[in-house]
């Protein structure tokens, strides 16, 4: 009798335990995927559907936590670029562009980077790409553009898009092709 009783004793615990660590557990669950960053939208980005619109308002951050002043992105030609400093397709991309964002003095670069862990990013783009990164914070741009790839280059004109290019430029001709478009502007 007193076996069963201990038997039924320690079951007792370890029941309560079970209980206990299992509500821990989906406390702990549930509180993460709270706080994780939104997804972007899951339809394809479509570069003509941005064609002639004029770019969103944005909520562009840089490394220090300082806004990139919206205005500068309304006036005369800026290039983003919309890239993640962990996505290999970006490196070939930055490699890419190196030598050509300060080839044109007319013509703005912004890496723009477009979702993720915006403290870890923006340090890691700051080491790594050509110019210094900004942050879509809320991921504005991203989600109004529907824009869930990278890269991505959008070219503005007064604040309007002109033209788009998907993906990187990992071959010659696409190399070829927008040297050739920018020696043209």
């Amino acid at each position: 009798m007193r076996s069963l009783t201990r038997i039924l004793g320690i079951g007792a615990i370890l029941g309560v335990v079970f209980c206990v660590s299992f509500f821990f557990f989906y406390q702990r669950a549930k509180s993460k995927k709270k706080n994780q960053t939104k997804p972007v939208p899951t339809s394809m980005f479509v570069p003509s559907k941005v064609i002639n619109e004029k770019l969103p308002k944005t909520n562009l951050a840089d490394v220090s936590g300082q806004p990139l002043d919206d205005d500068k992105l309304r006036h005369g030609k800026v290039v983003l670029v919309s890239m993640m400093p962990d996505c290999a397709p970006c490196d070939q991309e930055n490699e890419f562009l190196k030598p050509i964002v300060n080839s044109r003095k007319d013509v703005r670069f912004i890496y723009v980077i477009p979702f993720g862990n915006k403290n870890g990013l923006l340090e890691s783009g700051k080491s790594k790409y050509a110019i210094e990164p900004v942050y879509d914070d809320g991921s504005n741009v991203a989600k109004t553009l529907e824009m869930n790839t990278v890269p991505i280059k959008l070219f503005l004109q007064d604040g309007t898009i002109r033209r788009a290019w998907v993906g990187s430029s990992d071959t010659s001709e696409k190399q070829t092709e927008f040297k050739n478009w920018l020696q043209a502007l």
